[in-house]
């Protein structure tokens, strides 16, 4: 596990040489997911409030009932910094009683898991069934891991919300599927509505949450959803961008050894960003990690993708690794042989081999 970690942090400093600037999206829609969820938020904090208009100034949040922490750490904290906007005015003038729910912690996790400045977040309106789910969260998570998506506990608990009415249960719950591994989330056979999936593809606003959705659609047996995906992961191979990789993964789910092929001659072509190539190498990994029976022929497109682009094995070498065998082995020690191989490509090839630096 250690050495998977180095692995991860060192490919997160080498990349650097080897990837072209790609200019960012000018777009006003959002496109990423935070890596911090909801339910992080909520087990990570210091203070959880109710908070309601204050009776001095309705523009304004203020305490009215501590869920977690003392009063002495509500003293401390600063006051809440949001102003009561006008669909929540509308929400308490139709019910005084309302309540929304704060959160006082970190907002963002460093890279040893702990918590950065703390700062106030608005969570949500509340309701009797986001109460009820605040409180599963509260109960259920003590054993998951802040900023850790690996605990399928943690998983199967969210895909209980995947087709929830409440767009907000249901939004969070997609985003822990986006942050999981994809071993672990085929492995729980999760059925969602097709219907339900593909309306996320076509609503305006949702593209934040299409990888999650794709990497769903793969996963269902259903015909509709196979043809669906069959109807666009091609597509998605000649254009490249955005949900790459989840269309890549989930296209190999419909058609096997037929979408290896077809991303295999996307790769050959290089026709995309280096970007579009690591997306593909790593779709090409997400499937060989749990269909063992195509990596012969994913190990083939790496071969091939390694002797045009030596630079690659970066990137290859680091996606394999979660396979856990000798697959490439062989052509990993050529290229450490090799007086072309770049000097950051060779280390990580050692540390891959666990072989001792020849001096």
């Amino acid at each position: 596990m250690l050495r998977t970690l180095q692995l991860v942090i060192f490919c997160g400093i080498v990349l650097v040489g080897f990837l072209a600037p790609r200019p960012s999206l000018a777009c006003g829609v959002c496109v990423t997911l935070p890596e911090y969820s909801l339910a992080d938020r909520i087990l990570s904090s210091r203070v959880i409030v109710l908070a309601a208009p204050s009776p001095e100034n309705p523009f304004k949040f203020v305490p009215v009932k501590v869920l977690k922490g003392t009063s002495d750490q509500l003293a401390r904290a600063p006051e809440i910094p949001f102003l009561v906007d006008s669909s929540t005015r509308a929400a308490f003038r139709a019910d005084p009683n309302r309540r929304v729910l704060m959160i006082y912690g970190s907002s963002l996790l460093d890279k040893t898991g702990r918590g950065l400045s703390a700062e106030w977040s608005k969570a949500f309106l509340v309701t009797p069934e986001r109460a009820e789910f605040l409180s599963q969260v509260r109960s259920s998570g003590q054993s998951w891991g802040i900023g850790q998506s690996d605990s399928r506990d943690r998983i199967e608990f969210f895909t209980h919300f995947l087709e929830h009415h409440d767009r907000v249960l249901r939004d969070t719950a997609l985003l822990e599927i986006h942050r999981a591994p994809y071993p672990i989330v085929r492995e729980l056979g999760i059925t969602v509505s097709t219907d339900v999936l593909r309306q996320d593809l076509r609503t305006v606003g949702r593209y934040a949450y299409a990888p999650a959705a794709i990497r769903l659609l793969g996963l269902q047996k259903d015909s509709q959803a196979r043809e669906f995906v069959r109807s666009q992961y091609s597509s998605s191979l000649k254009t490249g961008g955005l949900s790459l990789r989840e269309w890549a993964v989930a296209g190999i789910e419909a058609d096997g050894s037929k979408a290896v092929a077809q991303i295999g001659n996307a790769i050959a072509e290089n026709y995309g960003t280096q970007d579009d190539l690591k997306a593909l190498i790593r779709a090409l990994a997400d499937a060989g990690a749990v269909a063992p029976e195509h990596r012969e022929q994913i190990s083939e497109v790496f071969k091939q993708t390694l002797e045009d682009d030596p630079a690659s094995v970066v990137w290859i070498a680091a996606a394999v690794n979660v396979w856990e065998d000798d697959t490439l082995n062989s052509t990993f020690e050529a290229l450490l042989a090799s007086d072309e191989t770049p000097p950051a490509a060779q280390f990580l090839i050692r540390n891959l081999l666990e072989t001792e630096d020849p001096g």
